[in-house]
């Protein structure tokens, strides 16, 4: 029994973990943390084992768990996957739309929807469908991004989760991405890669800001978790016969 429990319970490469179908549709943005537990995850620097998203903050996007064709899970979590920009990277890199969540050294959760995925392009992306998002008396309260969607994810190959140029950056490069944005950079990119445990939010550039936001400058977290559709992996490992789209839109 013991060597089975073993083996169930072995570590892959990026680390995945399935939600449970909701039983219900809601729009109802609903809390999924306790607050005291998240403020004490931030003191002590000890993550809870899974930071799982608010079901309502997905509603009506490409990976809303509600959807038939999607089986939502989480494929990186950096205290167990590595907190280098590189294993974010390996981790989500072709993986299609995203909810970002992150848990600061302030007890705060918060994060984005990236639904163009990433590909370590050193390249910028235009959506009117990304958004960030924040927890705030038991509620999840939505950041949409501003008319025209310009800019709206930044996709570097040696930055972690980046929204807007400046509105939320977690990870950020360690030195200025010299490609122009033509395509990623050939340099060593170990050397110059963003540690997730670090970041920084702006935000009203590319996203409206709304009260209550969390974070201003620079500030330290304690875990960042990526959930995904883990039907684009399979159809990628299986081939694609049926004009899949890689990408939500």
């Amino acid at each position: 029994m013991s060597l089975l429990l073993l083996l169930l319970c072995s570590t892959p490469k990026c680390t995945r973990a399935f939600l449970p179908p909701s039983p219900t549709k809601t729009h109802n943005f609903q809390a999924s943390s306790s607050s005291l537990g998240d403020l004490f995850s931030g003191i002590t620097g000890v993550a809870p084992s899974s930071l799982e998203p608010p079901r309502g903050v997905l509603s009506g996007t490409s990976i809303d768990p509600m959807r038939e064709d999607v089986d939502l899970g989480r494929v990186y979590k950096a205290s167990v996957d590595g907190w280098s920009a590189i294993n974010f990277h390996k981790c989500v890199d072709g993986k299609g739309s995203a909810l970002v969540i992150a848990l600061t050294k302030s007890g705060k959760r918060f994060g984005g929807y990236n639904p163009l995925g990433w590909m370590s392009s050193d390249d910028y992306g235009n959506t009117n469908n990304a958004f960030l998002w924040f927890e705030q008396n038991g509620k999840s309260v939505k950041c949409p991004v501003l008319s025209g969607g310009n800019a709206a994810i930044f996709d570097f190959a040696t930055g972690g989760p980046t929204f807007g140029s400046a509105d939320l950056c977690i990870g950020p490069p360690r030195a200025p991405v010299m490609g122009g944005f033509t395509g990623p950079d050939m340099e060593n990119v170990s050397s110059v890669a963003g540690d997730l445990r670090r970041g920084k939010s702006s935000v009203g550039g590319a996203y409206d800001f709304q009260k209550g936001w969390p974070v201003a400058g620079e500030f330290g977290v304690v875990e960042v978790e990526v959930y995904c559709n883990l039907n684009v992996g399979r159809k990628l490992a299986y081939g694609n016969k049926s004009g899949f789209s890689l990408f939500g839109f």
